[in-house]
């Protein structure tokens, strides 16, 4: 299956896509009423609902890769008593009689000691949702400085079909080993172009109405940020990948999370293209307000360049008419690691 072809969002009765935070929080709903329901027949052991925590704590997202650090907490609190009544279940006959008589004799010392261990968990766990609470209003406040749709920042005069850039990138993408994605799509206008040239291209966009203009005509085109889109495709599933209008604003981190992204989903051999403004058109009058707004600035051609040659791609660089923007290819090797920020 093409996970390219494949909206991960899910979608309702009448095909309208739902709200993804609804609808995971209307399956953690029936888990929970089956959890429920199960634990008040006794078809769930007190025994066996702790192993499976400590599974899915060990196994799930949220235990180590990027996950809701809220949902961690919650199990780490469940984890923090620790039970010092042992079972004394036992397939022989004596054996049960057995344990119990250990437990009767060695409970005052056990529960001693789990008393202090549980007592240890509690302040670490108090400690991390202090760190918790402590990221989460850092957050908003980060986002309160954000402006929306501040992630795409178009310049009329540079981003159109006419542009000079339009035909040198379609051609770089005629031996795309894959589909080919282009970000910030529009209306699809580029999309059409290069599927036009031969090739098989689709966009996303993550401004609301943007892929719904009239005149947009069959093209494949998605509303969703490019970052959350690449997510969801499968590793080394594109071609090429080609960003214009997106990359400007980026502080440091969006842009390092952007570029491990394209370095998963991009094939060995596939083509990356970026066209950004120079800081010239970033500063000059007529520039569009978000500019002055976003919580980035452009890189200079050069340093896209040794960006991307130290993270296994062959970049070049060209120059657009006055110098008012510019435009990089890259290929990445046929045998290279995923995009790894180098720190700098």
């Amino acid at each position: 299956m093409d996970h390219t072809d494949t909206d991960a969002t899910p979608t309702g009765a009448h095909g309208a896509p739902e709200d993804p935070k609804a609808y995971v929080e209307q399956v953690m709903a029936e888990i929970a009423e089956e959890v429920r329901l199960r634990r008040s027949s006794g078809d769930l052991p007190p025994k066996l609902e702790r192993e499976l925590d400590e599974l899915f704590l060990a196994h799930s997202p949220v235990a180590g890769r990027g996950g809701d650090l809220g949902e961690a907490l919650r199990m780490v609190d469940a984890a923090t008593f620790i039970d010092p009544v042992v079972p004394v279940e036992s397939e022989r006959a004596a054996g049960q009689f057995v344990k119990k008589g250990m437990r009767s004799l060695l409970l005052w010392y056990v529960g001693w000691v789990t008393h202090q261990m549980s007592q240890s968990a509690s302040a670490v766990s108090r400690a991390l949702h202090i760190v918790d609470e402590r990221l989460t209003e850092l957050e908003r406040r980060v986002e309160v400085q954000r402006v929306p749709d501040a992630g795409v920042i178009e310049f009329p005069s540079l981003h159109g079909p006419d542009s000079w850039w339009v035909e040198p990138a379609v051609a770089s993408l005629a031996k795309a080993p894959g589909r080919v994605l282009h970000a910030a799509c529009g209306d699809g206008w580029l999309v059409r172009r290069i599927v036009a040239a031969g090739g098989d291209a689709y966009g996303v966009d993550p401004r609301p109405r943007q892929v719904d203009v009239p005149g947009s005509g069959p093209s494949d085109l998605r509303e969703a940020a490019v970052v959350d889109h690449l997510r969801a495709v499968a590793p080394a599933a594109l071609g090429g990948i080609v960003l214009s209008a997106t990359v400007e604003g980026m502080a440091g981190g969006e842009r390092a999370q952007l570029l491990a992204a394209v370095g998963t989903r991009l094939a060995p051999g596939g083509t990356f293209v970026v066209h950004s403004v120079s800081r010239t058109s970033w500063d000059a009058a007529d520039a569009p307000a978000e500019t002055d707004l976003a919580p980035g600035r452009p890189l200079r051609p050069e340093a896209w360049c040794r960006l991307l040659e130290d993270s296994g791609y062959q970049a070049e660089a060209r120059q657009g008419p006055g110098g008012n923007d510019f435009l990089v290819v890259a290929t990445r090797d046929a045998v290279t690691a995923p995009y790894a920020p180098s720190g700098r």
